[in-house]
C-alpha cells in the first residue's frame, strides 16, 4: 500500500486525488474490533476507475500499490 494525496468532500461523493477531481461510486466499511476501514470506489472524468482505502475517518488515504489488471 502506498500513502496518495486524497481529500474527501464533506458530503462524501467526490473525492479530489492529487488535483483531479473524482465521483465517489461506490463506498464500503468494514468494521472490526479496533477499527473501521472504509473503501471508496472512484471514477475521475475519463472513467478511469480506482479504489482508495482510509482507516482514520478520512484523513489519510491509501492504494494498492499494484492495482489489479482488469
Amino acid at each position: 500500500m502506498k500513502n496518495i494525496n486524497a481529500v474527501l468532500d464533506t458530503d462524501e461523493k467526490h473525492i479530489t486525488i492529487d488535483g483531479v477531481l473524482h465521483s465517489v461510486i461506490d463506498h464500503r466499511s468494514f468494521e472490526d474490533f479496533n477499527g473501521t476501514l472504509e473503501s471508496f470506489k472512484v471514477m475521475d472524468v475519463m472513467a478511469n476507475v480506482r479504489v482508495v482505502y482510509t482507516n482514520d475517518d478520512a484523513l489519510t488515504f491509501f492504494a494498492d500499490q499494484f492495482p489489479p489488471l482488469c
